[in-house]
């Protein structure tokens, strides 16, 4: 077993990442592209993915990513990672390979002098991380359906993502959004699910396509005061625990991330 950086820069190395997410996820009928994983890694306004491999021989077999963001913290402009696309071939499970490419990606990201980590996990990452990697558990996200479209930070929270015209503009080019005001609404399938609110000024700013203001809302994500209209969707519907978890990489610089300290939306993590 070999352990790899990788950059993505080259064909062949994107090649292997997208051959390993493919057989993992081909079960449930997920494809992946090149193109994907350049959007998020490589063009990525905020700077270039860490990312540590395990190969055995020339087959790709897990992967750990961090990629690049700013949040601020206490109004402070922080650089910050999140973990993405964690995988590893069922075959290669249970041997230490996920822990040992995350605390080596970990090392990096001290070394270019990020301040933390966070990561929205599913079921099968979340025990490794904190069990093995140091990572706090903070909380799940809320997942709520609703009508309505006036959704703000509930208070002045700690912890939130920092947007400018331009990242925004990228994190926007993937697909087709629309606003209503200061909210951005995104379309999956039937689904409308509200991405997020951010500046007035800088959403008129995307010139987006209206989505007019009534409909059934699909919310996830943390911190946000909601109208009495929206609701708790049942556990069973849930397709991810969405576990929001967090490694201070200061030595406790940075104030502690509690549940009630952030203002997290889709438009932060999801990579739709």
């Amino acid at each position: 077993m070999e352990i790899k950086q990788c950059l993505f820069d080259k064909e062949k190395e994107l090649d292997q990442l997208v051959a390993l997410q493919n057989k993992v996820y081909e079960s449930r009928g997920i494809k992946f592209s090149r193109k994907g994983f350049l959007f998020w890694y490589v063009n990525n306004p905020f700077g270039r993915v860490i990312s540590f491999n395990a190969f055995d021989g020339e087959k790709m077999v897990s992967h750990q990513s961090f990629v690049p963001e700013v949040m601020l913290v206490d109004g402070r402009q922080v650089r910050c990672l999140r973990s993405m696309s964690v995988v590893t071939l069922p075959e290669y499970r249970g041997k230490g390979i996920f822990s040992l490419l995350t605390n080596k990606a970990v090392e990096e990201a001290r070394r270019q002098g990020y301040e933390f980590i966070y990561a929205i996990t599913n079921g099968n990452s979340y025990p490794a991380f904190i069990k093995h990697c140091g990572f706090s558990s903070i909380t799940r996200l809320e997942v709520k359906v609703g009508l309505g479209n006036h959704i703000e930070e509930d208070g002045d929270k700690t912890y939130k993502r920092y947007w400018t015209e331009e990242s925004l503009r990228w994190r926007l080019s993937r697909r087709k959004y629309l606003s209503v005001g200061s909210s951005i609404l995104g379309k999956h399938g039937k689904v409308t699910t509200y991405m997020g609110v951010c500046d007035p000024e800088l959403v008129g700013q995307m010139n987006l396509e209206c989505g007019g203001r009534w409909g059934v809302r699909l919310y996830v994500g943390l911190g946000a005061r909601l109208p009495w209209s929206y609701f708790n969707v049942p556990k069973f519907v849930k397709h991810s625990p969405f576990h929001l978890i967090f490694k201070d990489l200061t030595e406790g610089q940075l104030p502690p991330m509690t549940k009630d300290n952030v203002f997290y939306q889709l438009l932060d993590y999801d990579v739709a």
